[in-house]
């Protein structure tokens, strides 16, 4: 699929800094924020990616796309005082050039109980509150808001906050989800584009269950679904 509208924007890293390495596992946190993402080393999760043509067709079948993501928390990074979770992200997709591929972020849960993830640590700065925003955890006052482009030309606005919890059910299970929706609206200009609303839920303690990705033209989008996990505690 192309022209899919990402969570994560470009441009978030600037500037040099050193940074000293650990794969010693972090100490146990009682702040009930980082204890909502579970970012403890050994945790595992296993998804699917699953494509549905029609997202205005409730009864619209979904098929797997042959994407399994296997990730795992690896070890901790120590920057300047601050400490992040090594995430490992090994993709399995024989239908795509990134089969094989293994992918590393660092996460760690800022002052404001946000989820936030760096690509790398390497010639950039790292602030309190800088970052990319995976999830605001349980802050209803955060929003995020971008234009989404095509070339120089703004075709819509994208705009993020968290919704209340809901029930919701992945791959036969049932969780409690706290979602972070992204809400796509067209602009005047682009009639033949849709309202969507993108979605990445978390349930406290497990970590990410289910994440919605659409296609900013036409109405097929992936939803990625959480299959397995083995949490520590």
């Amino acid at each position: 699929m192309k022209s899919i509208i990402h969570l994560l924007l470009a441009g978030l890293l600037v500037t040099a800094i050193s940074c000293q390495r650990t794969d010693e596992p972090a100490a146990p946190s009682n702040n009930p924020e980082v204890q909502f993402f579970n970012l403890k080393v050994g945790s595992r999760w296993v998804y699917k990616t699953y494509s549905n043509s029609d997202f205005t067709a409730p009864n619209n079948p979904y098929f797997f796309t042959g994407r399994i993501d296997s990730v795992s928390i690896v070890g901790t990074v120590n920057v300047q005082g601050f400490t992040f979770a090594k995430e490992r992200t090994k993709i399995i997709d024989p239908n795509s050039n990134m089969n094989g591929q293994v992918i590393y972020n660092y996460l760690r849960v800022n002052s404001k109980g946000h989820l936030v993830c760096y690509p790398t640590l390497e010639n950039v700065t790292v602030t309190e509150t800088g970052g990319h925003v995976r999830h605001p955890g349980k802050d209803f006052d955060y929003n995020y808001s971008s234009e989404v482009k095509t070339g120089p030309e703004v075709i819509g606005n994208l705009f993020y906050k968290l919704e209340k919890n809901k029930s919701i059910s992945v791959e036969g299970a049932q969780y409690v989800a706290s979602p972070y929706e992204g809400k796509f609206t067209p602009v005047p200009t682009q009639p033949n584009l849709l309202p969507k609303t993108q979605e990445i839920s978390y349930t406290s303690g497990l970590g990410k269950v289910r994440e919605i990705c659409h296609q900013v033209s036409g109405k097929a989008f992936l939803e990625t679904r959480l299959v397995s996990m083995n949490i520590m505690n």
